[in-house]
Parts: structure tokens; C-alpha cells; sequence
């Protein structure tokens, strides 16, 4: 019996793609500026958290890089979210079957909940938790498991929904059925070889493969 549906926010529920990918390119342009960045070195930024990625580069201006990226990032922030196409119905149907819906996120708390307030998408949560609740993200289970306690919910209660590997690989450690979402940056194709419990196109599709968990 589902009881409950995480969800990822970026590329997930809202479309930040272009916002994070131009926040990347600003960024590294600051800093590595005789250095040429392809779309698939930006590609292998989403996912981990931005000191992760940052490290990688320049650990001595892990803070810096991050300052930056989020001063761009809030700056264009508003004119560049949008909610993707069906989401708003999938939530009102996951909501009014009674479900528990978290939003289950590494960004900071209080960016997060600007972007599902800016889409209209806030009210239909029940819980946030980001990476200021957290000490180890994603993939680690860490925050999938502070939500099931927050509901006191058990691993087969639950499905998580997400756009990228870490989703994926974050829902298999906590022991919960995952759901990679076809509208992902990286495609399906990408995502399925995390192995995810369903691959979906369309949020109607979630709310079809609830409804048949919750009848057999």
C-alpha cells in the first residue's frame, strides 16, 4: 500500500534546467576563464551538491564558487523557473487519494521553498526536507529516511520520484520503490540504467501506477 510519494524538485517537479546549467557556465567562466566547458562536463554537475562539484575544481574556492553560483542563480531565479506540464494535476489527484507528498531535495531549505511557492506547488506538500536538514545528501538515504520518521512510514509505504542517478541510487539505499521521470535532462534512456521501479513520460502515469499498487 503507497501511503506516501517523495519528490526531487529540480528537473523533477519544476524546470530549473537552463537556470542550473547557465549558473554553471557563469560560474566557471568567473573562475576558469581560459578554460572551455562543454555541455557534458555541466551535465556531470547536476546531481551532487554544489560543494561537491566545486571541490573537484578548485577546493580552496569551494566557497566562493558556490557564492557565486547562487548570487547569479537567485538574481535570474524567477524569470527563468517554470512548472513542468502536468505536474499541478498529478499532485491535486496524488493529494486528493489521500497520499502524504515531500519534497525531498538538496538544494537550501529556503530556495526550495521559494521555487514551489513561485509554481504554485507549495500547499500540496506536507514536508520539506533539504540540505540544510541533512549532513550526508543524496545518494546517501539520510534524507529519504528523516522523512519516513517524520511520517513514521515504512520503506514499502513509499515511492520516490526523481530526474537523476542520485534519486535513483538515494531510493534504493532507503529501500523504497523509485521512479525516474522521462522528462529528465538526461533522458530516459540515462536513467534507466540506475535500474529505477518505473520509468514515467507524463505525471498521469504516477498517479495510474499508485493507483495500481493500491489495488492489487
Amino acid at each position: 500500500m503507497i501511503k506516501a510519494v517523495f519528490f526531487d524538485l529540480d528537473g523533477t517537479l519544476i524546470d530549473t534546467n537552463q537556470l542550473i546549467i547557465n549558473s554553471f557556465y557563469h560560474t566557471f567562466q568567473t573562475y576558469f576563464p581560459e578554460r572551455q566547458f562543454l555541455e557534458t562536463d555541466i551535465l556531470d554537475c547536476i546531481g551532487p551538491t554544489l560543494a561537491q562539484t566545486f571541490s573537484k575544481y578548485n577546493e580552496e574556492a569551494v566557497h566562493e564558487m558556490i557564492q557565486t553560483y547562487r548570487e547569479f542563480n537567485m538574481k535570474h531565479h524567477d524569470e527563468m523557473v517554470v512548472i513542468f506540464p502536468g505536474v499541478i494535476e498529478m499532485l491535486k489527484q496524488l493529494h486528493d487519494m489521500g497520499l502524504k507528498l515531500a519534497i525531498v531535495t538538496s538544494k537550501k531549505r529556503d530556495i526550495a521553498i521559494h521555487g514551489a511557492q513561485l509554481t504554485k506547488i507549495y500547499d500540496y506538500f506536507d514536508y520539506v526536507i533539504s540540505a540544510d536538514e541533512v549532513t550526508d545528501p543524496k545518494p546517501h538515504p539520510e534524507a529519504i529516511e528523516k522523512t519516513l520518521a517524520y511520517f513514521d512510514l515504512a520503506p514499502a509505504d513509499v515511492i520516490m520520484v526523481g530526474d537523476n542517478s542520485h534519486d535513483i541510487e538515494c531510493a534504493h539505499r532507503a529501500g523504497v520503490k523509485s521512479v525516474g521521470v522521462g522528462w529528465s535532462l538526461r533522458g530516459a534512456e540515462y536513467l534507466k540504467t540506475y535500474r529505477p521501479s518505473y520509468i514515467i513520460k507524463t505525471g498521469q502515469e504516477l498517479v495510474d501506477i499508485v493507483k495500481e499498487l493500491n489495488h492489487k
